[in-house]
């Protein structure tokens, strides 16, 4: 026997398909104490970062190694990762008022005049994780979702025993789901003073014709809210030492109260519109096994 049949014989070359159209050949020598396995073992590094370089970053891997072989799938699909999501039920409350106070607010520029509503019409209530997130930002996650096909008139006040809802209806409070996360900043969006003919609007308006979102004083004048940008809206963002507004942990339900607090905020009114700048403070409470039964 020859040298070069003697080597033919010692030697088999092994083959392994990495599932990428990538064939891996490699010698095994029979009269080695290593086995195919072993051999396998070594390679498998080495070749999952091969598919990873042929392959690029848009594509999903997949692989396995039992003992006796070893094999990689690479798929050209982006591979799908499911984010971990929990739950929020969002209330709007009013502050106390402290003893003996009315609900008057000191403005710089006309006489201090009581005030008896301050009515906001609410098509929206969103949260963003990113503190700088702006109007037109992506990530806004919707905490009421019913109030978009239903929006909802709501006093901030509801004094003197008014009926009016202080807070939102019962198909507007049920569970909205949101990705886990630590949230930095809430919106109030409202309808805006001209809504389109697509916009969606209460059947009826307590601010009578000056708009959708008004002061109402105790000598029943109305005044419109003015806003500073083209949206009108309210902002919350979270308090200075706070590293949010609210959290939301994988598969938790949070019951989150947005409050008013009428004493701490302040107007700034001209003879035909008012600028409110609010003050509310957010409350998070994880659900309770009470709650989550109900």
């Amino acid at each position: 026997m020859g040298l070069s049949e003697a080597l033919k014989e010692k030697e088999a070359l092994y083959t392994r398909s990495s599932g990428s159209g990538i064939l891996i050949s490699f010698p095994v020598c029979r009269g080695a104490m290593e086995s195919p396995a072993n051999v396998l073992r070594k390679v498998f590094l080495p070749l999952l970062l091969l598919c990873l370089a042929n392959s690029g970053c848009n594509s999903c891997y997949s692989g396995f190694w039992n003992g006796n072989g070893s094999g990689v799938a690479v798929s050209n699909m982006s591979c799908p990762l499911t984010k971990a999501t929990g739950a929020v039920i969002v209330q709007m409350s009013v502050a106390s008022a402290p003893p003996g106070a009315s609900a008057a607010f000191p403005s710089p520029l006309v006489s201090p005049r009581d005030i008896q509503h301050i009515f906001v019409t609410l098509r929206g209530i969103e949260a963003h994780p990113n503190m700088m997130a702006d109007e037109n930002s992506t990530g806004w996650e919707e905490l009421a979702p019913d109030l978009a096909a239903h929006p909802m008139q709501l006093d901030l006040l509801a004094v003197n025993g008014d009926s009016r809802s202080r807070g939102l209806t019962a198909s507007a409070n049920v569970p909205a789901t949101v990705p886990a996360d630590e949230y930095r900043q809430l919106r109030l969006r409202l309808v805006s003073l001209h809504p389109s003919a697509d916009d969606l609007i209460p059947e009826s308006n307590a601010c009578g014709n000056v708009g959708w979102n008004c002061m109402v004083f105790a000598d029943r004048s109305v005044l419109p809210l003015e806003f500073d940008g083209a949206v009108a809206e309210f902002h919350i963002t979270q308090e200075r030492g706070t590293d949010s507004v609210f959290r939301v942990l994988p598969n938790e339900l949070i019951h989150l109260s947005i409050e008013f607090g009428a004493a701490s905020s302040l107007f700034f009114a001209s003879n035909t519109a008012v600028r409110l700048a609010p003050v509310f403070n957010v409350v998070s409470r994880t659900a309770s096994a009470t709650d989550s039964a109900q």
